[in-house]
């Protein structure tokens, strides 16, 4: 699945990377495998400082949904890879 660029209407300089998952109720949208992207353009995961990547939102949140480019989506696919990895606890 590509990922979508969301822009929130109440942070429009926030630009969230995720799987989106459209629901049949609010909270109508689920964002799988939530990243984030930086000013200088790099991606990270997004909320910072937990392993959940999964977010709910109401589609009253945003303010539009994109394709991100084509760089975009393959850094994305990569920072997901990493971070996946190194979430694995060693065994």
């Amino acid at each position: 699945m590509l990922p979508k660029l969301i822009i929130l209407k109440h942070h429009p300089q926030t630009y969230l990377l995720a799987d989106l998952l459209e629901l049949d109720e609010e909270p109508a949208l689920c964002l799988q495998e939530c990243c984030t992207i930086n000013d200088d353009g790099g991606v990270q995961p997004y909320p910072k400082h937990t392993h959940q990547r999964d977010i709910f939102l109401s589609t009253d949140d945003v303010m539009t949904i994109l394709d991100p480019s084509p760089a975009v989506a393959k850094q994305y696919l990569t920072v997901l890879e990493s971070f996946k990895k190194s979430a694995v606890p060693n065994e």
